[in-house]
């Protein structure tokens, strides 16, 4: 059964805290494990990860994997031509159904959203480009910027 309640960053004791660190760098760690570099028992690691699960404050356990085998990845800037919430309505909900679009962020200024793209070529990306930006009528522009190599990507947020 979920949990309804929230935590906040305030919630947070030490122990949350330095667990949180842990399962961010590595959530295949065993509870014991996490418990021994902390100063808890493995049950008490359980229960305060999978409260922090139920109450949404974890959002997902996942893999990583290195994107730099599976073809290449962009940054794309769009622009709207005319803002209106149903215009941004219906893009959010574009994003959020486009699996080739791994992170979409409404920003400011004058850019309107930063999208994380991933997809097997530049060729491909020309046609999907066309198909997905251009044929929105929404959409004034939009500008795209090959990843050459990652530098740094971390997951982690700092607590």
């Amino acid at each position: 059964m979920t949990n309804n309640a929230t935590i906040t960053i305030s919630d947070l004791d030490d122990f949350d805290r330095r667990i949180l660190k842990i399962v961010q760098s590595d959530n295949q760690r065993t509870h014991a494990d996490i418990g021994e570099a902390v100063g808890l028992s493995a049950s008490a690691v359980r229960r305060r990860l999978k409260l922090l699960r139920d109450t949404g404050f974890i959002e997902k356990d996942v893999a990583v994997l290195r994107s730099s085998e599976i073809g290449v990845r962009l940054i794309v800037l769009v622009s709207f031509q005319n803002e209106s919430i149903e215009a941004f309505d219906a893009f959010d909900e574009q994003i959020r159904v486009t699996p080739e679009i791994l992170q979409g962020y409404h920003i400011s200024g004058p850019v309107d959203y930063c999208l994380m793209v991933q997809g097997p070529s530049l060729e491909w990306y020309e046609d999907w480009g066309k198909q997905t930006f251009m044929s929105n009528p929404a959409i004034r522009r939009y500008d795209s910027h090959v990843i050459w190599s990652c530098k740094k990507f971390e997951t982690a947020i700092p607590l």
